[in-house]
């Protein structure tokens, strides 16, 4: 990835840095980032304390980027690089923000199809519409990078918030390749998380559905008392109904509960926003070939 990076990157003929993010890496990474660092004077080394995600890590690069354009990309070649002086051509037409958006995505069916899914439902909730074809690939421009990180809030997506943010975005269609090495680290779980951090992030359409599912229940409730008192008064109820009471206990309890859970999560974010802790922590850099801090 380095060697084709610099490979483009030269052929712009302009000043250029790889900044690379070791978010937790498996052992090793961190000694092969140096000696690349050692080969291409260009690299920025930044070596996190632990894992604390990608949008995070993609914040730590941010904040060490002093372009006036920046690329970001995934490290694992499925976004070829040789599409960076497209999206900068594209650039300088007079976006701000410019987009690779993904033909023919070689991931499996079940990841596209989730993906989908979870992109029509996050377009829902937060009133934003999302392509889920569209990832970080893309090129930034010096202001966008500015008012991201003037951002300080913990639970980051890094597209979300620039799509949030407005500015003049455009997009070119790329080749997708599929993954050559390794395995995502993106498991299942770890997706409903951050699709669950989103939402709650991002949206308060959840308690404004909340309100609106308790005043159907309000008003089917008055309804079937209507109907109840109706028929005791004209006889046809006798007994009382044992089932259809446990029934309707067990039913509005789980709707309650439901509730209670979803306004629980929102306090919850709270909380950790108020904690005020740093986005991330460095443990190590490299820069300029020989300055390891």
């Amino acid at each position: 990835m380095v060697e084709r990076l610099e490979k483009v990157c030269q052929s712009l003929k302009s000043n250029f840095e790889v900044i690379l993010v070791d978010d937790g890496c498996p052992e090793g990474s961190w000694d092969t980032l140096a000696a690349l660092a050692g080969k291409f004077p260009e690299i920025k080394g930044i070596k996190l304390t632990r894992n604390f995600g990608q949008h995070y890590a993609i914040t730590a690069g941010l904040d060490h980027a002093q372009g006036e354009w920046v690329m970001v990309m995934d490290g694992d070649l499925q976004d070829r690089p040789e599409e960076i002086p497209n999206l900068y051509r594209e650039a300088i037409k007079g976006f701000d923000v410019v987009l690779a958006r993904r033909v023919n995505r070689k991931d499996s069916l079940l990841k596209v199809g989730l993906g989908k899914l979870f992109f029509r439902l996050l377009s829902y909730l937060t009133g934003n519409t999302f392509d889920p074809s569209v990832g970080n690939f893309g090129i930034y421009h010096r202001k966008v990078i500015d008012a991201f990180l003037k951002m300080k809030e913990p639970v980051r997506v890094f597209s979300v918030m620039v799509s949030w943010m407005g500015f003049s975005t455009s997009f070119v269609e790329v080749k997708h390749m599929p993954r050559t090495d390794g395995k995502s680290g993106y498991s299942f779980r770890r997706r409903l998380n951050l699709a669950l951090d989103i939402i709650l992030a991002y949206s308060d359409k959840p308690i404004r559905l909340m309100v609106k599912v308790g005043l159907w229940i309000a008003f089917l409730s008055f309804l079937f008392s209507c109907i109840t008192l109706f028929r005791y008064l004209s006889g046809a109820i006798t007994v009382s109904g044992y089932t259809s009471l446990i029934l309707s206990i067990s039913f509005f309890s789980g709707i309650l509960m439901m509730m209670l859970g979803i306004v629980g999560l929102y306090v919850g974010k709270i909380f950790e926003g108020v904690k005020g802790r740093p986005l991330y922590l460095i443990d190590k850099t490299i820069e300029n070939q020989e300055k390891d801090k």
